[in-house]
């Protein structure tokens, strides 16, 4: 009902401002500001359709992106004893059988579950990643219910098609963070293919302890990524190496990404180790979405518009049947060119490319008839987008041609 009752309300008024306001535009702060206090109150798909929907800054308003990004890290966590009893039924018995001390007061809490610190019978730290008692059918009805929200895409001039991809994709991405099992095996892969980097530290799960709905791993502390503006500069140094060298590796050798790019899935050691929490949400490579990758940045980097056209119908953005939207190239390769050249460090501090990008929202908008973004690139392009707000956190000069540059020479 209140899905419906807000659905009702942003379409009535949107229409009202469309009538009242006509060519000044339309004012999209109240939407996002009651988007965001609908959803802010729920879990589930709902939520996470939100908290997705910040990032897609290329189809949503900035005010409603810039609420919706608010949902990250307003979540109610489940009071304990109504978790304990649940855990209790998990276990089949006494936590004290298999638990020395789990702390009452969670540290993380999501859309689908929370996350508490423990330690194990032999004295080890560890973190219980717990999903919501019901949590899965919960999410059968919630996600039969986001329909309702969807039709509110086409204020956007988003396509019933694109629409209903970025639907599938939220199912998709909502039955992945449900198995656990599945999680883990994630976990263990990731685990192996990074063992012999010094610089990125991943959790360990502890199988024995494991249960449906229950994700037991080693505790790997570290100090929050949301804060690491504060670190030394030889820590920022070191990770702002680490991070894209990182993602190349997955993409191009190991052939999955992690896709939550949300800093709190994030820390750092004092050393300026990377530590990478939460793999709920991962996405396995295509080969040809990654050429189409590669073919986009060797645009991009070229400043050759014929072969960013290329890129973007390989990555299926392009509208079938539309005039290329030549104007937006030609900025895009302008701003962007000259920072993806090799021995360039692209300044994370001093050249917001963000605020430069916003000049060539109308030219976006001019162009949403021609270009959307295709569904199977929604976690590639929100992992990318996610990482260049953590290394603008990090606020250094990155050689970013350079870091991604072997990989890219070697994907032929």
């Amino acid at each position: 009902m209140r899905l419906a009752g807000t659905a009702t309300r942003i379409a009535g008024g949107v229409f009202g401002q469309r009538v009242l306001r006509g060519r000044s535009g339309i004012d999209w702060q109240p939407v996002g500001e009651l988007l965001a206090a609908v959803l802010g109150d729920m879990k589930g798909p709902v939520l996470k359709l939100g908290q997705m929907a910040s990032q897609w800054h290329d189809v949503l308003p900035e005010p409603i992106s810039r609420a919706l990004g608010a949902l990250q890290n307003r979540v109610p966590a489940l009071p304990y004893d109504r978790l304990q009893a649940h855990l209790r039924k998990v276990y089949q018995g006494e936590l004290t059988d298999y638990f020395e001390f789990i702390d009452e007061q969670p540290f993380a809490a999501a859309s689908l579950g929370q996350v508490h610190r423990a330690r194990g019978l032999n004295g080890e730290a560890l973190v219980l990643k717990i999903q919501y008692p019901g949590i899965a059918e919960i999410c059968a009805a919630d996600l039969r219910q986001v329909r309702r929200l969807l039709p509110l895409g086409r204020l956007f001039r988003a396509p019933a098609a694109q629409l209903e991809g970025i639907y599938r994709e939220l199912e998709q991405t909502i039955h992945a963070e449900l198995d656990y099992a599945a999680e883990m095996q994630r976990l263990k892969r990731f685990g192996d293919f990074f063992a012999d980097w010094d610089a990125v530290l991943l959790p360990r799960p502890i199988e024995h302890l494991c249960r449906p709905g229950v994700l037991v791993l080693t505790e790997v502390p570290g100090l929050p990524f949301a804060e690491v503006a504060q670190a030394p500069l030889e820590v920022r140094q070191r990770l702002a190496h680490t991070l894209p060298a990182w993602l190349a590796a997955q993409a191009f050798d190991l052939g999955e990404l992690h896709a939550d790019p949300h800093p709190g899935n994030f820390a750092y050691t004092p050393a300026g180790e990377l530590v990478v929490y939460d793999f709920g949400c991962v996405q396995a490579v295509d080969p040809a979405v990654l050429a189409a990758y590669v073919c986009t940045f060797k645009a991009l980097q070229s400043g050759n518009a014929e072969q960013l056209e290329r890129g973007f119908q390989a990555l299926g953005t392009r509208q079938p049947q539309s005039a290329p939207p030549w104007a937006l190239y030609r900025n895009l390769t302008q701003l962007l060119g000259p920072l993806l050249q090799p021995g360039v460090l692209w300044d994370f501090a001093d050249q917001p490319v963000h605020q430069e990008i916003q000049r060539l929202i109308p030219d976006a908008l001019a162009s949403l008839s021609s270009l959307q973004p295709a569904p199977g690139t929604l976690l590639v392009n929100r992992t990318l987008e996610g990482h260049y707000w953590n290394l603008t956190r990090l606020g250094l000069r990155v050689p970013v041609a350079d870091l991604l540059g072997q990989q890219i020479e070697q994907h032929r």
